[in-house]
């Protein structure tokens, strides 16, 4: 099966939403909510879950992305190429089995 770039990309997008929704570490940014949210944003309880989800999502797109930045950074014949999309995919899905793990259990009612 081969994939292209697009298509990898929408996959380490839709990994890093799921991590968002799911991760265990949400807890964690949502306990540290008087340190990020501004105190003009509104505090009701869904802005603050969609602001946290944002935030953990977006810590996993730009954490699964370093292995494949240090690569094309050593390797430029890999810059901008599917292997370098396809480690950044790798390094969402590691930093996702949480996740992945919680949602899993959610499925099958553990």
């Amino acid at each position: 099966m081969r994939f292209e770039r697009h298509q990898i990309l929408a996959m380490v997008l839709a990994v890093a939403v799921l991590n968002g929704i799911f991760s265990p570490y949400l807890v964690l940014v949502l306990q540290l909510t008087p340190i990020w949210l501004p105190t003009w944003a509104p505090e009701e309880p869904g802005t603050v879950f969609y602001l946290a989800s944002l935030i953990t999502a977006t810590t996993t797109l730009l954490v699964g992305g370093v292995p494949a930045a240090i690569l094309e950074r050593a390797a430029p014949v890999f810059a901008d190429t599917i292997g370098s999309r396809l480690l950044w995919l790798a390094g969402c899905l590691v930093l996702s089995v949480p996740a992945l793990l919680r949602l899993l259990g959610m499925a099958t009612g553990g």
